[in-house]
């Protein structure tokens, strides 16, 4: 009966914790809108902040949620390669990771200086980021839905 308890609870918290990050991600889509307004009225500190605040919430996000969950999944990955939720679940990991690490990287270059000249040549890549990170957030949905689908079936 413990067994059973103790499994349930696991379940509510993992189901907790899911939402909660999906939560969140949909706060850091409002950063990053919020950040685009910002470029736009060419308030370009402003732009570059939110950015670093989405990208270091989202850096917590990947290092305490996404990259346990992922890395619960790897067996099923490596046994299911070509089920649906493993695609989802890899392409999602791919492009979120890569996203991140060319947030981090602009970021890092451009170090909270006042200049745009240091960001004018980073443009494609900022622009590349976000294109990967609003496709891994989507991909995390959709991942998020199979999952919690698959689990709700179970």
């Amino acid at each position: 009966m413990e067994i059973i308890a103790g499994s349930v609870m696991k379940s509510m918290v993992s189901l907790f914790v899911a939402r909660s990050n999906l939560v969140l991600q949909i706060v850091l889509v409002a950063l990053l809108v919020a950040s685009l307004v910002f470029k736009k009225r060419r308030n370009y500190f402003l732009h570059g902040s939110t950015m670093m605040i989405a990208a270091i919430l989202n850096a917590f996000s990947f290092i305490l949620v996404m990259g346990p969950s992922l890395f619960d999944l790897g067996q099923f990955v490596v046994s299911y390669p070509l089920d649906r939720l493993s695609m989802v679940a890899m392409a999602h990991g791919i492009l979120g990771a890569m996203a991140e690490v060319l947030a981090i990287w602009v970021l890092a270059s451009w170090r909270l200086r006042s200049s745009t000249k240091y960001c004018a040549r980073k443009r494609k890549s900022m622009q590349v980021t976000l294109v990967l990170w609003l496709i891994a957030l989507f991909s995390g949905i959709l991942f998020y839905v199979l999952l919690h689908t698959a689990l709700l079936v179970v």
